[in-house]
Order: C-alpha cells, then structure tokens, then sequence
C-alpha cells in the first residue's frame, strides 16, 4: 500500500519552460508561457469569454454515419466540410467532398452560412485549426467541426484573433487528452478574446480581404491543375 512513483528529467527546468509543450499531464494544465500571454490581453483592453460575444450556441459537431446509411461521394450534390479544408488562407474549394442527401438532411443544422467560423476540436496537431466561410453553396454540412456563428462583433476580426498568439496559447492551454487531444464547447466558449474597436475591426476585414483574392485565386488555379499559378498566389 506504500507506492513509490519515480520520474525522469532529462532537461533542466529552464528548458522545460521554455520549449512549446508538446506532452503534458492532464487534466488542468499549466504552463508559465500561457500565463505570461493571457496576462498581457487584459491592460488597456476589455476582455470578454467567446461565449458573451455569440449571438447563437456553438454548433457541436458530428459526422456522416455509415451505420445510418449515409455516404460520402462525388457524386452527390451536399457539400461535405471536414479537417482537409481547413487551410491556412481559407477553405479548400478546390477539392470538395460531398455527402449524400439523407446525411445532409441530418446534418441541416451544420448547413453554412458566409461568416461561419469552423474550428477543429479534435485531433494532435489539428485542435485549433480553423478556417472561415465567405463562399456558401444552397447544399453544404460539415463533418466532426465545430461552428462558431453569428458573433456580436466582425466575424473577421474573430476569426484573425483566433489565430494570432492570444488565441492559440488559449486553445492549446485548455484542450485535453493525452493520447487523443480533444476541446469542447464550454471550453471554446471560455476563450477570452480582446475587445478592439470597430476601426481596428473594419481594417482587420479590410487586410484579410486582400489576401482572400489570392487564395480563391488559388483554388481556381488548383481546380484547373495550374500548379504554378496556384503556387503563385498561395
């Protein structure tokens, strides 16, 4: 009944402070470099939980079920939204899976809409990777995604903060999992995001629509096999 746990170091502590965590203990993980970034969002700035700033719930996801005789196949005319399109510039409207009509039925709810956030909650290395709707189609679901819809303020400049440092040392301070990293709602809804004015907001949409024009230029050229063109403006 007297148990005796060993553990290994084979670094220093300063070096274990100071590389990005790529394995830890959970649950209810710490690390001093999130806490040093989550303290700089709070000076000069209101600082609000994603919750407060949504208009509707997070969309929770699910999938096209095979036990329910749903398919995935290009010959049907849903579009199906998973992890793959998620690309760093945008959605991948160059390759697009597509699901059959009884699974789009079931999966109404997740239909997009043009400033849907789709956020990754799931997966190592995908957990926080997102990607924003600006182009919809009258079918499309979307599969093991969550959506965050309908922000109070620019869903552009949500979307932007999500991906800079505040927003991913959040993210990946609070999923969980040791083998099988995973987030869930309540904790998408906990991230605290900097409330800037409408002025930064509109110039933060403004940039991104800039570099959007490139990216739907590569998925043309991506969908026409214009791999120079695509490299070009990727």
């Amino acid at each position: 009944g007297r148990e005796i746990v060993m553990v290994r170091v084979d670094k220093t502590l300063k070096e274990m402070m100071e590389e990005k965590p790529a394995s830890r203990w959970d649950p209810a993980y710490w690390h001093p470099v999130f806490e040093k970034i989550l303290s700089q969002i709070s000076k000069g700035f209101e600082v609000l939980p994603l919750e407060d700033i949504l208009k509707e719930p997070i969309i929770a996801p699910d999938h096209v079920r095979a036990s329910k005789g749903e398919k995935i196949d290009k010959g049907f005319s849903c579009e199906y939204r998973t992890l793959k399109d998620l690309l760093f510039t945008g959605l991948n409207y160059a390759e697009i899976n597509y699901c059959s009509e009884n699974a789009q039925k079931r999966l109404k709810r997740t239909q997009l809409k043009v400033g849907d956030i789709l956020f990754a909650g799931s997966g190592v290395g995908a957990v926080g990777r997102l990607g924003l709707v600006e182009h919809v189609s009258l079918k499309s679901c979307v599969g093991d995604l969550f959506i965050i819809r309908n922000p109070k303020i620019s869903f552009y400049y949500v979307y932007v903060y999500l991906l800079t440092e505040f927003g991913q040392s959040q993210i990946e301070k609070i999923f969980h999992g040791i083998s099988s990293a995973k987030i869930s709602t309540k904790e998408i809804e906990q991230i605290k995001v900097v409330l800037v004015n409408d002025a930064i907001q509109q110039q933060v949409k403004s940039e991104y629509k800039k570099m959007s024009k490139y990216h739907d230029k590569a998925m043309e050229a991506k969908k026409n096999n214009n791999e120079a063109e695509y490299k070009k403006n990727i």
